[in-house]
């Protein structure tokens, strides 16, 4: 269980509105009044130690607002994906929270804490399709790169948008509030790959509750009233490495994967640093 200073993290997030100081943060980052912006951006950098060296436009004055800042381009190859077009790789910056089988329908979320894949993904007929597959769950830094890339090339057919909470995906907060990320606002894009079915889950958090997809256009900052599946007749396909999504704002990242998956490579646990295009599988 989680213990004393956990909990005592996590516990006045219930009482926040949090609905509220997300759409604040949301208006704060879309700010255009340039000294605002920029003091914002290099403020934000120093606290962050923000690398943007690797960005493709490297001055605070060149972004439109911290929000066009903090979902921020890459220079072209600063990221090569593995070269073996069958391994999964990883579709972000982040760190590994956990990973690992699912047993009985049930992802580790932290030691001693667990929850349901059909409430995470909010579909029994997907959810058996991973009832004995593979997990892994990527934590992105407010220092991190923002956006979200394929691990597989894949045919999405199925967007899930789900209404939710937005506590802290911290690992304190990770480790004190049950069902964390099947209680949270996300996003739950399903695909058929060729070697099966693979979900990709983006769920956002405290003051990061705009996901953005290609499929979907821009994104407002309007919170969710009702669950929202959509289901693509003409499938949308999307090559390994491609550009899946976006966090206004950072926050998690889970992927779901068949028993007949390969296994992930032994050398990642939790607590380990990954970056888009590293392969995460044999």
């Amino acid at each position: 269980m989680a213990n004393l200073a956990a909990r005592l993290i996590a516990w006045p997030q219930y009482l926040l509105p949090q609905q509220l100081l997300t759409t604040c943060a949301w208006r704060i980052s879309t700010c255009r009044t340039a000294w605002f912006k920029n003091f914002f951006i290099r403020t934000f950098v120093s606290l962050f130690h923000v690398n943007l060296e690797e960005a493709e436009r490297t001055e605070p004055e060149q972004y439109d607002c911290f929000n066009d800042f903090f979902t921020r381009t890459l220079k072209p190859g600063a990221r090569p994906s593995a070269p073996a077009e069958h391994q999964l790789i990883s579709p972000c910056d982040g760190t590994v929270s956990q990973l690992g089988r699912l047993e009985a329908g049930r992802i580790i979320q932290a030691k001693g804490l667990d929850y349901s894949v059909e409430r995470l993904i909010g579909n029994r007929d997907w959810a058996q399709r991973f009832a004995d597959g593979r997990f892994i769950t990527i934590y992105l830094a407010p220092n991190d790169y923002h956006r979200v890339h394929m691990p597989l090339s894949g045919r999405l057919l199925a967007e899930h948008r789900i209404p939710g909470r937005l506590f802290s995906v911290s690992a304190a907060t990770t480790r004190a509030v049950p069902n964390l990320f099947a209680r949270n606002e996300r996003m739950v894009a399903l695909f058929d790959t060729d070697h099966g079915p693979v979900a990709v889950i983006m769920v956002a958090a405290l003051l990061v509750a705009g996901i953005e997809t290609p499929w979907g256009g821009p994104q407002q900052r309007r919170p969710e009233r009702e669950a929202r599946w959509t289901d693509f007749d003409t499938p949308v396909t999307l090559a390994r490495g491609a550009e899946m999504g976006r966090f206004h704002w950072g926050s998690t990242v889970i992927i779901l994967t068949p028993d007949d998956f390969p296994d992930w490579r032994t050398s990642l646990a939790p607590g380990r640093r990954v970056r888009l295009g590293q392969a995460l599988t044999n």
